[in-house]
């Protein structure tokens, strides 16, 4: 049996081995996205071991249910949400159990696959952690009378060589699906993860006690070059603080660190909310106020804000009349809003879900809500934001947003890495003269590269399939929107923005209303994104109403 204390030590040894090995994780996780999934193994692990400190727990369902909030709150991204449903499953099962058998820790490992394929519609041979599950719970449940320390020891051999049979897989979830094909040979990190994880376990049977050399609890205080930070712990916290003291007409930071409109919206009228990763400064933080947003919440950098904390500020937007929460369409934005969304529904508070995807290099019209997330749901946000002003219901504001998104297209253009933050070190390699297109918000590659051309010809390179994309609606009157990556000067980016619009003009497309700016960043990466959106009359006059936030005022002042 596996006894309590054993199991206090599994998350222990949790520690010990994301603290060892999350840097080859983050190098795994690098070839598809930003490179920080062991930076959220050893959050999430981390913040498990600092509440096992000051916690005392009375059987595993307690001992696992801290797991699963401590993976929600400070795991983030994909794998936050994931691990804390997986591990809320304990948290149901093993109520009054002081000791777990095979048996039990079989039924565990099947029902937290399930939420997990629940959660994040992922089912066996998508490329996921599921990938490295599935294979230990097959094995145990075939062997459930022998002892956990006898059947551990294989699982983590199983667990191993199915993580490493990833690679043969095509992903079909998370930001890897966009590489289609090219998501081969790749080994998947979440997969590997779980492998570590069986280690610990097994390794907690075995009586094994953790040698934490160092105490990643307390927090950091590495200074990356070429960065003005404090403490990387700080960085999300103090962006906020700053923004919150330097608009204090607009904008108010909670003590649970929500941003709130400091004039809250009248009772009655429809609240709108969001919750994303950190980095992207100004982002969401500088579209608080009339006419906008009413609440939004940063997670770690680069890594979304989890469930618990998405819930807390649909909570603070909610004015009698519900709320619309917009997700950016990227898989850790999607679990996160679906955990809030379900906790928000069981709290009374109606919401409308509006998912947003506009990058037309990650997938056709056809399959809309497979494309990412990318500049363009800004149109989304000050056309909605102005029906909910005007007092338009709940259910009217979220058609309107997903009617504008329908109309968005945009493609994204990098030049050059962007260095993390915490680390100091580029997120993706990048060479000199090499252009991308169809680039995502972490650098993820895009669909064409080639040697880097002038402004104008890149402009006709982007728009000639964005065109097409809109081309089913009749309405020829567009907004354009020109986002820089926040490396770009607003020299380039005005340069692109003249080719853009005479581009326009060229094919009889009246741009109707334009905005160029550096909103949703990536640190200073080198690069922009380019946003057209056909609007109706009806759009158009709500894109003409007034709004004003931290970073946005519209009409311009």
């Amino acid at each position: 049996m596996l006894t309590y204390k054993q199991g206090k030590n599994f998350f222990a040894l949790l520690k010990q081995v994301f603290d060892q090995h999350f840097d080859e994780l983050n190098t795994l996780d690098s070839v598809v996205g930003d490179g920080d999934h062991g930076f959220t193994m050893q959050r999430g692990a981390n913040e498990i071991y600092r509440k096992l400190m000051n916690l005392d727990c009375q059987d595993f369902a307690e001992l696992f249910d801290l797991a699963a909030v401590a993976f929600a709150e400070c795991g983030g991204g994909t794998i936050g949400p994931i691990l804390s449903a997986f591990f809320s499953e304990g948290g149901v099962l093993f109520k009054g159990k002081v000791t777990l058998s095979t048996k039990d820790l079989a039924r565990f490992f099947k029902q937290g696959a399930e939420s997990i394929s629940q959660v994040g519609s992922a089912s066996r041979g998508d490329k996921t952690i599921l990938d490295s599950i599935l294979p230990v719970f097959e094995y145990m449940e075939e062997h459930q009378e022998q002892s956990p320390e006898q059947v551990l020891e294989r699982a983590w051999e199983i667990s191993k060589e199915a993580a490493l049979a990833t690679k043969a897989l095509v992903a079909k979830q998370g930001r890897a699906r966009f590489l289609k094909e090219n998501s081969k040979t790749y080994q998947d990190a979440g997969a590997t993860s779980f492998s570590w994880m069986i280690y610990a376990l097994w390794r907690a049977a075995t009586n094994e006690s953790p040698i934490l050399v160092n105490d990643t609890t307390q927090p950091s205080t590495f200074h990356p070059h070429g960065k003005f930070i404090n403490s990387p712990d700080e960085i999300i916290r103090q962006d906020n603080k700053g923004l919150a003291l330097a608009y204090p007409e607009l904008v108010e930071l909670t003590e649970d660190g929500i941003l709130i409109r400091a004039k809250l919206k009248d009772p009655g009228k429809t609240g709108i909310a969001i919750g994303h990763g950190g980095g992207h400064t100004p982002s969401m933080g500088g579209f608080i106020g009339p006419g906008l947003l009413d609440a939004d919440v940063y997670g770690p950098i680069f890594t979304c804000a989890s469930g618990v904390n998405i819930f807390k500020t649909i909570q603070y937007a909610d004015r009698g009349a519900g709320v619309v929460l917009m997700v950016s369409n990227h898989t850790g934005d999607v679990l996160n809003a679906r955990i809030a969304e379900r906790r928000a529904k069981q709290a009374g508070i109606p919401v409308e879900f509006v998912l947003l995807g506009d990058d037309i290099a990650t997938a056709s019209r056809d399959q809309l809500t497979e494309r990412r997330g990318l500049g363009g749901l800004l149109f989304a946000l000050k056309i909605g934001g102005a029906a909910a002003e005007r007092g338009y219901p709940l259910n009217r504001v979220a058609a309107i947003m997903r009617t504008t998104n329908e109309r968005t297209a945009t493609l994204s253009v990098g030049l050059g890495a962007p260095t993390h933050p915490i680390t100091g070190k580029p997120l993706f390699k990048s060479k000199e003269d090499h252009l991308e297109i169809g680039t995502g918000v972490h650098g993820e590659a895009g669909v064409y590269r080639g040697k880097l051309q002038s402004a104008d010809e890149i402009i006709e390179l982007i728009m000639k399939p964005l065109i097409p994309d809109l081309e089913c609606f009749d309405e020829k009157k567009y907004l354009l929107f020109i986002n820089g990556s926040g490396g770009t000067s607003r020299m380039e980016l005005h340069i692109l923005f003249q080719k853009a619009y005479t581009f326009l003009e060229q094919h009889g497309i009246q741009p109707i209303g334009s905005v160029v700016d550096s909103y949703f960043t990536n640190q200073e990466a080198k690069g922009f994104s380019l946003s057209l959106c056909a609007v109706t009359d009806e759009m158009e006059m709500f894109w003409n109403d007034p709004a004003s936030g931290p970073c946005f005022h519209w009409p311009y002042q």
